[in-house]
């Protein structure tokens, strides 16, 4: 079957919502056979068996887009690029808080509560990043987090470990997340921000200013060059945003 058929399938499925029927027909698009509705329901993802899964439960249809987005990448269809860009989109649609168009997610990306995700117009992500979703996040429009990029919405108790707390992390319009950073809870990366690779960022960072370094500290301001849009576009031609 030919890509653009198999997405407007899935896209109509999706459409429909994700119940476990819709979600089983998705599994054999993707070449994933032997599981029936029982199966399905007795899956549960590591969000299911954390202390805050209580208080933030999945729906069902939550449950199962958030599997799809899983399956994807342990299937061939997952590096096939002009399918899994579009099905990771189908998904974001329907399972984050919030997600603009033009929105493109790279393999190996991975979260643990979608529905606390805000995506805006044109974010993008590349490989490997981890989302500790659990607090809140949200990217603005054109952020970008580049490969393996971790944010973290939550920390421990020293003397309890599963006694935690939460604070939300905001990822400003234009801001750029350099490959392998870390962003800790309650932090704010201002509007075309720079985080430079390899930083843990500790403190909030100012609009338009580049940070560096464990902990992250300020180095200069961003060159801008008198631009306001900095062509924020993962891949050639801007394909799959807008």
């Amino acid at each position: 079957m030919k890509t653009e058929k198999m997405l407007e399938i899935i896209g109509n499925l999706a459409e429909q919502g994700m119940n476990a029927e819709n979600t089983l027909k998705v599994f054999s698009l993707l070449g994933i056979n032997g599981f029936d509705e029982e199966n399905l329901s007795e899956i549960r993802l590591w969000s299911d068996c954390l202390p805050l899964s209580d208080e933030i439960p999945y729906t069902e249809e939550q449950r199962n887009l958030h599997i799809l987005w899983e399956c994807v990448d342990r299937v061939i269809w997952g590096i096939h690029v002009p399918f899994a860009v579009p099905f990771r989109q189908i998904i974001a649609k329907r399972l984050f808080k919030k997600c603009g168009d033009g929105f493109v997610a790279h393999e190996g990306c991975r979260f643990n509560y979608g529905q606390n995700i805000e995506v805006g117009e044109n974010v993008s992500w590349n490989q490997g990043s981890f989302f500790d979703s659990k607090g809140g996040i949200s990217f603005g429009d054109f952020s970008m987090a580049t490969e393996y990029c971790k944010i973290f919405t939550h920390s421990h108790s020293e003397s309890d470990h599963i006694i935690r707390s939460y604070a939300p992390v905001k990822i400003g319009p234009h801001a750029k997340l350099y490959t392998n950073c870390t962003i800790l809870p309650g932090i704010t990366v201002g509007t075309g921000a720079i985080v430079a690779t390899g930083s843990v960022v500790t403190k909030n960072v100012d609009d338009y200013t580049l940070v560096s370094g464990v902990p992250a500290k300020p180095m200069r301001k961003r060159n801008t060059e008198g631009k306001t849009d900095f062509n924020h576009y993962m891949l050639k031609n801007n394909m799959f945003q807008i």
